[in-house]
């Protein structure tokens, strides 16, 4: 077994890499992860930290994973605590406050656990299962580590990742149980890799990637060489809730990651999904109160403050409620770039023996002037070198303003093991303005970096209504367990715009832009342009067999797609289509290790033939990807290993030699996933891997690209991030991220690309007390090297990459 430490969390500090000595290094990660969860717990020992003498320490640790209030003491007190890590992991502690000796705090930690503290000659701790000395056992409070479908699943070890992650219409599903390929991230690690967007968080995984720049008009992400985009995640199982451009992260315990399409699981996303599927979990007030502020500074200038405020009441704790206040304003790294938010959200829950229900209710106001806009692309030539990557080619007068509010109620009783019904209703409304020149039709000319473009603006909302019920439960036909869950969903979303042109086409370069002065722009009356419904009927069953070591998981959802199509404002047609997607899924646990493949479908609302076609304006049938996908999971205890293969077929449209526009082509993924999460040894923790992608165009029109990479998806993927704790300074942690990918595609017949880049990102962080108080100091680099790379090629467009970044914020606990 593995022997750890619980001092504090963090990550060792990397110098540049390479491309290829990184995959090397990943071959070496991932074999020496193997042999490290085979060595004797001896071999991860050092020398401990002389504990600290025995005058009161101030304490104040949370109730919570044992693994982390023994982080928190040892950061506090400056004791050192050794343990093997299988006797903490799914352990819980009341935690413990006040003035109190090293050994009192420890004991008091320790209490119900069935552990106890053995005092080492040099003055530290190990932990070891507590002898029973009497014949009469005192009462000891178990707290299980098994939790309902619906329950917040606890950290794994490191406190990075989740142990179970939200599989759609089945609820919450441990890790290792799970036939498909998910990672669930915790508000911790969003917290200490002080995350602005989702895409920061989720990009740790190599599988996934952001397509848009950070201070862009949206975050987009993709998954598996497939987009995603911000409206078509999920919170609490409900899509339309999130803002419509960009997502505060503050608001969220959970950030949870489903790669592939599974349409069977989650049901019909807005636009439709194939890559993947991403759920937000909103946050959710703890046993212990909780009054957190967090001072932020970004450069170039951009100050911000969050506030998290946590209580429950009643006689057990039954309600609940949870307060995230955050404001950022100033300049960004960016020339002529400011940003502006003001973000709230209240979450109230009730939790009592059989019913749990919550309300949530966000309001979110930003205002980008200055924005980094997306640029198109003619074809013929080689694209053009990024330009300095703080530099900025829009004018400062153009901006991105949106705002948006939702409010979420839900409902859960159990009336049984084998019965429990949930209700989820939410309901969303939101604004945005653009003023740009030209962001959306800045095309590129040349390769010196020569565009046209031409200056206006958008202004829209929309309105969304949405609801889902269902049955859930677990029982027994014989010796085989039966985990089935049924399912309805309703999704309806009124859009509304107007884009207005201000000026004729003019010139520009991306290196040398001219200032333009800013034009006027009436938009008249907001006509309705848009009217999506979706519905869908599911039911799915997860068969155990042989004390659950063998589940065999089968599904399938009727989904119902209807859309308006207008112009002007006026409805001319509509588009009522249905479709049934199965999905299946096979797992085998062989001791640590869990076998697992699946088959599941991907569904969206068919294309729109182009204009000039002979059915120009008619919507074409519901396109279907399809997956098939086979890998290994390893649970060390303390880290976990995964290894997936997978391919994803996903139709594609093009005009035939009819002038028909069709979707008789196709784009075929082909992937393997090297993933790792968790601790490999003491002080250090691990999340990333390797993601190695073959994507094809497999048919197209005559044969003429078969074979040719699709657009916009780099080979090889490699984001390493890394924690390490200096044992000589309790406290301290050093962390690290090395991001690298292969150079990707620009056009279907690969005469132009953007060229491979690699950045790395550094930082520390200190946990300490203060007059009583936890104070965690945290400070990050993105890009160290200031490298200026073009961050991705996209549906006909190229973004750029984020330049040096400081990121500097001090949270303290009240």
């Amino acid at each position: 077994m593995m022997k750890h430490d619980f001092s504090s969390r963090a990550a060792a500090a990397q110098a540049g890499f390479s491309f290829k000595p990184v995959v090397l290094a990943m071959h070496a990660l991932f074999a020496g992860a193997v042999i490290l969860g085979a060595l004797p717990a001896s071999t991860f020992a050092a020398e401990p930290l002389p504990a600290a003498k025995a005058a009161a320490h101030k304490f104040n640790i949370p109730a919570g994973l044992l693994s982390s209030a023994i982080a928190r003491f040892v950061a506090e007190s400056g004791t050192y605590v050794s343990a093997n890590g299988a006797l903490t992991d799914g352990k819980h502690s009341q935690g413990v406050q006040g003035n109190l000796s090293a050994q009192d705090a420890l004991s008091r930690l320790l209490a119900g656990t069935g552990l106890e503290a053995v005092v080492q000659a040099n003055g530290s701790y190990v932990l070891r299962v507590a002898p029973i000395v009497a014949s009469t056992l005192p009462t000891v409070n178990v707290i299980s580590d098994a939790s309902s479908a619906s329950d917040l699943p606890k950290p794994f070890a490191g406190g990075q990742v989740a142990k179970a992650s939200r599989m759609g219409v089945l609820g919450n599903v441990d890790l290792f149980d799970t036939p498909f390929s998910t990672q669930s991230f915790t508000e911790e690690f969003v917290q200490d890799q002080q995350s602005r967007r989702v895409a920061d968080i989720i990009s740790v995984d190599p599988s996934v990637r952001s397509a848009m720049a950070e201070y862009g008009d949206s975050e987009t992400y993709i998954i598996r060489g497939f987009p995603l985009f911000v409206n078509q995640v999920g919170v609490n199982g409900l899509y339309g809730m999130t803002e419509g451009r960009r997502i505060t992260p503050e608001f969220y315990e959970r950030v949870d990651v489903l790669k592939g399409p599974a349409s069977m699981l989650n049901g019909i996303t807005p636009f439709g999904v194939v890559g993947g599927n991403i759920n937000l979990t909103s946050k959710r007030a703890g046993d212990e109160p909780l009054t957190r502020v967090t001072g932020s500074y970004i450069s170039d200038s951009q100050a911000g403050m969050h506030l998290d405020l946590a209580r429950r009441f009643g006689e057990n704790k039954e309600w609940g409620m949870r307060l995230n206040v955050l404001k950022r304003d100033g300049d960004t790294p960016i020339a002529q770039q400011d940003d502006h938010m003001k973000n709230a959200a209240l979450a109230i829950d009730y939790r009592g023996a059989k019913l749990k229900a919550s309300l949530d209710v966000a309001n979110q106001d930003r205002l980008t002037n200055g924005y980094s806009a997306n640029i198109n692309y003619n074809q013929g030539f080689a694209l053009p070198r990024p330009p300095e990557n703080d530099k900025n080619f829009v004018n400062d007068w153009e901006y991105i303003k949106t705002n948006a509010k939702y409010w979420m109620a839900r409902a859960e009783y159990e009336f049984s093991p084998a019965f429990t019904a949930y209700a989820n209703y939410g309901a969303s409304e939101g604004d945005e303005e653009y003023f740009y020149a030209g962001s959306q039709a800045r095309r590129l000319t040349n390769s010196a970096g020569d565009f046209t473009a031409r200056a206006g603006g958008f202004k829209g909302s929309y309105e969304v209504d949405t609801y889902d019920v269902g049955l859930r439960g677990r029982l027994m036909l014989g010796d085989v367990s039966n985990n089935y869950a049924v399912s309805y969903s309703d999704f309806s979303r009124k859009g509304y715009g107007s884009t207005v042109n201000a000026t004729g086409v003019y010139t520009g370069n991306i290196y040398n832009t001219p200032h333009l002065p800013r034009p006027t722009v009436n938009y008249g009356v907001i006509p309705q342009n848009a009217d999506l419904q979706l519905s869908s009927i599911g039911i799915v069953n997860t068969f155990g067999f042989i004390d659950d070591k063998v589940l065999f998981t089968l599904g399938v959802r009727r989904q119902e797609l209807f859309s308006g199509v207008f112009a002007s404002g006026v409805r001319t047609k509509n588009y009522d289509e249905s479709k049934v997607t199965p999905a299946a899924a096979l797992l085998v646990k062989l001791g640590s290790y869990s076998l697992y493949t699946n088959y599941s479908e991907g569904l969206a609302q068919g294309a729109t033939a182009v204009a000039g076609t002979s059915n120009q304006g008619a919507i074409l049938p519901p396109s279907v990807t399809k997956q098939v996908e086979g890998g290994v999971k390893y649970n060390a205890g303390t880290f976990g290993l995964t290894a997936a293969l997978f391919q994803i077929s996903q139709p594609s449209t093009y005009t035939n030699s009819s002038n028909l526009f069709v979707a008789d082509g196709e784009q075929r993924n082909r992937g393997l996933e090297l993933s790792t999460f968790g601790q490999p040894f003491r002080g250090v923790r691990l999340l990333g891997g390797i993601t190695l992608i073959d994507a094809k165009q497999t048919k197209t029109l005559n044969g003429i690209n078969d074979g040719k990479d699709a657009i916009g998806v780099p080979k090889v993927n490699v984001v390493l991030n890394g924690e390490y704790d200096l044992f000589g300074i309790p406290g301290l942690t050093l962390t690290g991220r090395i991001n690298a990918f292969s150079s990707a595609q620009a056009d279907v017949g690969n005469t132009q690309s953007i060229p491979r880049w690699t950045t790395l990102d550094a930082g520390a962080r200190y946990a300490m007390q203060v007059s009583g108080k936890a104070v965690t100091l945290r400070f990050n680099v993105i890009n160290v090297t200031d490298k200026s790379y073009w961050n991705s090629v996209s549906r006909s467009f190229i973004t750029m990459g984020a330049p040096r970044t400081a990121l500097l914020s001090a949270t303290v606990d009240f």
